[in-house]
């Protein structure tokens, strides 16, 4: 038997029994637009939080105050404040062209802001002057504030697009007052910045809006807003590239834990964290998450399949007579085999 002729003897039966061919064929069309749809499903995740990483800056080393053992035997205590404006001077000066940049943060808390005769709450934190360079985050109108107004505890600040869409509307934020207020019971605290830029558009990262924040001089930020004079939230390293992150981590805890006294390692007060190590991290949950939809695609193909073995069962039966026939007439073993296959 020629396989021309098997393929018409297979399709010429497939359009007999047009019902039961569709009904086939929509279960495994379903089953592989299923596995499809799964591991699409998971590869968009695994590329939406990589970009979310990425979106707070690109080869970036956080330093936090304390240890996660540390942390842990604390439970729900205040953060540990190990970290300080002097250790970022220290980092600078020693790692010095090994890294691009670097910069501490201090976070102030949520204040109620006021400008323009419109109220909002915004986040408040306190930077130093390489933020920008750090986190690949520049303003789009105005300017950056500078070392000089660190030294000084300038009271400038440099607001989000959203908050400056919600407290200025569409008019030039750069030059305007707002008030950060602060309620104490019958008391209330208010302290005037004045705003000289506007940062551009960043979107969320994680659910978190970026773009509703204001960020004022670190040192403000420690000796007016929140009283913790020197200590930092956070130190954030920019690496010249990610082949380098590895060998700066290192170099950075092997200052830090010179300043800070420190013989063992273990007994660090500070934690180091390198973005590529968070980027594997996210990388193998989100490959098992579409590792696991892949599988939960493949048993919908897996019925499909099972649908299609079922039928030509189906099929054989019902078509003793023609089998028996067909070899009386000379058709080979093989030959029938090959047209249910084709068949199916």
């Amino acid at each position: 038997m020629k396989l021309y002729d098997a393929f018409r003897s297979a399709l010429q039966s497939l359009i007999v029994n047009k019902l039961r061919s569709a009904l086939t064929m929509l279960g495994v069309i379903i089953g592989v637009a299923a596995v499809i749809a799964m591991v699409a499903i998971g590869n968009g995740a695994s590329q939406s939080v990589q970009t979310s990483v990425l979106a707070l800056g690109s080869n970036l080393i956080t330093i936090t105050p304390g240890s996660q053992t540390q942390d842990a035997l604390r439970g729900a205590g205040p953060p540990a404040q190990t970290l300080t404006l002097d250790d970022m001077t220290s980092l600078r000066e020693q790692l010095g062209p090994t890294i691009k940049a670097i910069e501490a943060e201090q976070q102030a808390g949520n204040w109620q802001i006021a400008a323009n005769g419109t109220n909002w709450n915004s986040r408040v934190t306190g930077v130093t002057e390489d933020y920008p360079a750090v986190r690949d985050w520049s303003t789009q109108s105005g300017d950056f504030f500078s070392d000089s107004d660190l030294r000084v505890n300038a009271q400038v600040a440099v607001i989000g697009a959203t908050t400056s869409q919600q407290l200025f509307g569409d008019g030039d934020a750069v030059g305007q007052t707002l008030q950060l207020r602060q309620v104490f019971g019958q008391r209330a605290r208010i302290i005037n910045f004045k705003v000289i830029g506007v940062l551009e558009p960043k979107g969320s990262t994680f659910g978190f809006s970026r773009d509703d924040q204001i960020l004022v001089p670190a040192t403000t930020a420690q000796h007016v807003l929140t009283g913790r004079t020197n200590v930092v939230s956070s130190i954030v390293i920019k690496a010249n590239s990610s082949d380098d992150m590895d060998n700066v981590t290192a170099d950075v805890q092997s200052v830090l834990l010179n300043r800070h006294r420190i013989s063992n390692p273990e007994n660090a007060d500070f934690t180091v964290t390198n973005q590529n190590d968070t980027l594997a991290a996210l990388q193998g949950i989100t490959a098992t998450f579409t590792l696991l939809l892949g599988a939960i695609g493949g048993i919908s193909l897996l019925v499909g399949g099972i649908g299609i073995m079922n039928i030509m069962l189906v099929s054989v039966n019902e078509r003793t007579r023609e089998i028996g026939i067909r070899k009386a007439v000379g058709a080979r073993r093989f030959d029938i085999l090959t047209q249910f296959l084709i068949e199916a």
